[in-house]
């Protein structure tokens, strides 16, 4: 089980720095002249198109990162159920699943759905316009998905870290962490302040960064602990 947590912690460090630096390959390239994210789909097909694979490319660190969180879940749901922590742990199992399951779609439709309409948009003669409402409809079904995976991904840690604030499980001040970010990010997406889809950067983005930080944190913790999450006790 020691090797296991260590194994899983590095599960956490490896998806916090991915999703750190997922947009890295599309900042690169961010023509100077153009707000991220792009305000207006013809903005959107400009940049994709600069981009080229790189667009693909960030969508597959995504991808990656959302399957280890998804094990790192799984892990820690089988630990509290095996632990006498029943309910958070079937609670866990539910919200994580709906959540990673929702994000990974939209990862998949906004980087592969999205690109192959621009292309046929790009390609298109005498329907140009029918064809980029196609390109916003496919990125808008993509942000359908995106919006509940986001906010359902903060459900999660503010679940995962409540037996941490409770000393069962990892460390006290990584439960309030997780907790403090949880709560801000859910109260300021209801109150409308990060933007109907997570667009307000400088809120969503930060609150986004923070909650990617504390999974690389609790990786951290699990890789150099010398205990395991074996050692919880019923609640």
């Amino acid at each position: 089980m020691h090797r296991q947590s260590k194994w899983i912690g590095a599960a956490l460090v490896t998806g916090g720095l991915l999703m750190f630096t997922r947009m890295a390959p599309i900042f690169v390239v961010l023509p100077e002249d153009m707000t991220f994210p792009p305000e207006t789909t013809q903005e959107m097909l400009r940049l994709a198109t600069v981009a080229g694979p790189r667009w693909q490319l960030s969508h597959l660190m995504g991808l990656a990162a959302v399957l280890l969180f998804g094990i790192a879940y799984g892990w820690h749901v089988n630990v509290l159920i095996q632990s006498g922590w029943r309910r958070v742990g079937y609670g866990l199992a539910v919200i994580s699943i709906l959540a990673f399951g929702l994000f990974g779609i939209a990862l998949l439709i906004d980087g592969f759905v999205v690109p192959a309409t621009m292309e046929n948009h790009l390609a298109a003669t005498g329907v140009q316009q029918a064809s980029l409402e196609q390109v916003a409809e496919s990125h808008q079904l993509a942000l359908r998905f995106f919006t509940p995976g986001i906010f359902l991904l903060f459900a999660t840690m503010g679940l995962l870290s409540a037996p941490m604030l409770h000393r069962k499980i990892h460390s006290r001040w990584l439960g309030v962490a997780g907790q403090a970010i949880a709560v801000l990010a859910v109260t300021a997406y209801l109150t409308g302040i990060t933007g109907p889809h997570w667009d307000e950067m400088q809120i969503a983005g930060t609150l986004m960064l923070a909650a990617f930080a504390w999974h690389l944190l609790v990786g951290i913790r699990l890789m150099l602990t010398k205990s395991t999450g074996a050692q919880l006790q019923p609640g």
